[in-house]
C-alpha cells in the first residue's frame, strides 16, 4: 500500500515537472521566434457602468424606480399602521368575536404587505439584472473593437475572482468609457 502511494506521488511530481518543462520553453520561446508576446489589458466593468453616460442613465432610472417602489410600500405600510392604531384604541370596547375578526384582518394585511415588499424587491432585482445584462451587451462590442484595433490578445475584467493583481498600466477602463460614450450618443 505504501509503495502505491509513493508511486502515485512520484507520478504526480513527474507530471507537474513535465508540464512545467514543456510549457515554459513554449512561453519563453515565443518572443525568441519573432512572435509578439501577448498584449493584456484590464477593464473594470463596474467603473465603466458608473462613469459612462449610458451607465449613469441606467443608474438614475433604477434609483427612480427604487424611490417609486419605496413610496408605494410606505403608503401601504402607513395605511396599515393607521388601521392598527385605530384598532388598538378601540380594542377594549369591541366584543371578542369582532376583536378576533379585526385581529385576523390585520394579520392578513400584514402578510400582504410583506408579500408586496418581496414582490417589489424581486421586481427591482430583475430590472437591475436586466439593465446590467443590457449594458454588458452594449459594452462588449466596444471592448472587442478596441482590442482588435490596439492588438490586445486578452482583456480581463478587473473585479473577477482569480485576478489577484495587475499593474495599473494595464487598466483600460478610462479609454473604454470614452469609446463607449462616443458610440452610444
Amino acid at each position: 500500500m505504501k509503495t502505491v502511494s509513493a508511486l502515485i506521488g512520484f507520478l504526480l511530481r513527474c507530471s507537474i515537472l513535465t508540464c512545467i518543462s514543456v510549457s515554459l520553453p513554449l512561453f519563453v520561446a515565443a518572443p525568441a521566434y519573432g512572435q509578439k508576446p501577448p498584449k493584456i489589458g484590464v477593464v473594470n466593468f463596474q467603473e465603466v457602468a458608473l462613469q459612462s453616460k449610458v451607465g449613469k442613465a441606467i443608474k438614475a432610472r433604477l434609483e427612480k424606480l427604487a424611490d417609486q417602489m419605496q413610496k408605494e410600500v410606505k403608503t401601504e405600510e402607513d395605511k396599515f399602521l393607521a388601521r392598527q392604531k385605530a384598532f388598538e384604541s378601540k380594542r377594549s370596547k369591541l366584543a371578542a368575536a369582532e376583536r378576533q375578526n379585526q385581529t385576523d384582518a390585520l394579520e392578513r394585511e400584514s402578510v400582504a404587505i410583506k408579500r408586496l415588499v418581496q414582490d417589489k424587491t424581486d421586481k427591482f432585482r430583475t430590472e437591475e439584472a436586466d439593465s446590467v445584462a443590457e449594458l454588458s451587451r452594449q459594452i462588449t462590442p466596444v471592448i472587442k473593437a478596441y482590442a482588435a484595433e490596439k492588438g490586445y490578445t486578452l482583456i480581463l475584467e478587473a473585479r473577477r475572482p482569480g485576478l489577484l493583481y495587475y499593474d495599473k498600466n494595464l487598466d483600460l477602463t478610462a479609454e473604454i468609457v470614452k469609446r463607449f460614450d462616443q458610440t452610444s450618443k
